[in-house]
């Protein structure tokens, strides 16, 4: 989904390995390099991300850094255990109005872009020599902050995910799901 690195961790190494899938983050055990991590938005997976992370930080030989991207859910306790990482180095939090996302079903989608539901946390998890390599200045704060602004989308674009009733989730009632022509053997189910 939206890959963009030749590698990357997945749930479903079997069918990725042919796209660059390594397998799941869980047994990912780099020791060094910059990574960025933006998991399922489930709390636990969140959580569980936020402890492999810190594990991994711990038993780091040589600079390691982390950026990890989250909805902005404050109250959630894997945010609690970033913004209290001894890890951390910076947090930014991008407003729901100042951002939107390249969709990961683009290729079945007029749009590229789709609006954020939700305000998103953007943490940056390293150890000192990730620090000393990739130091998260205010400039590259600055270029993000503009990156992710080009993904908002048109007046035109939300016009039409409103119409379609695809992934606008509280803004349409879809929650994200396709309410499309169903395939013929959908439909035969359906009538059963």
């Amino acid at each position: 989904l939206n890959c963009r690195f030749g590698k990357f961790c997945t749930a479903l190494p079997t069918c990725d390995k042919y796209f660059g899938g390594v397998g799941s983050f869980f047994s990912f055990r780099p020791t060094s390099g910059s990574f960025e991590a933006n998991p399922p938005f489930i709390p636990e997976i969140m959580l569980a991300m936020v402890r492999h992370i810190h594990t991994l930080l711990e038993n780091a030989t040589g600079p390691l850094s982390f950026v990890i991207v989250v909805p902005g859910w404050e109250e959630d306790l894997a945010w609690a255990e970033l913004n209290s990482s001894p890890w951390k180095r910076c947090r930014w939090l991008i407003a729901v109005e100042d951002h939107g996302f390249c969709d990961g079903a683009q290729y079945q989608r007029q749009d590229r872009f789709r609006e954020s539901p939700y305000d998103t946390g953007v943490f940056i998890l390293q150890n000192d020599e990730g620090h000393h390599f990739w130091p998260p200045t205010e400039e590259i704060e600055r270029e993000f902050r503009v990156a992710i602004a080009h993904a908002i989308p048109t007046p035109m674009m939300i016009q039409r995910r409103l119409r379609d009733a695809r992934g606008m989730a509280d803004k349409d009632g879809s929650g994200g799901v396709y309410k499309g022509k169903k395939s013929k053997s959908k439909r035969k189910l359906d009538e059963r």
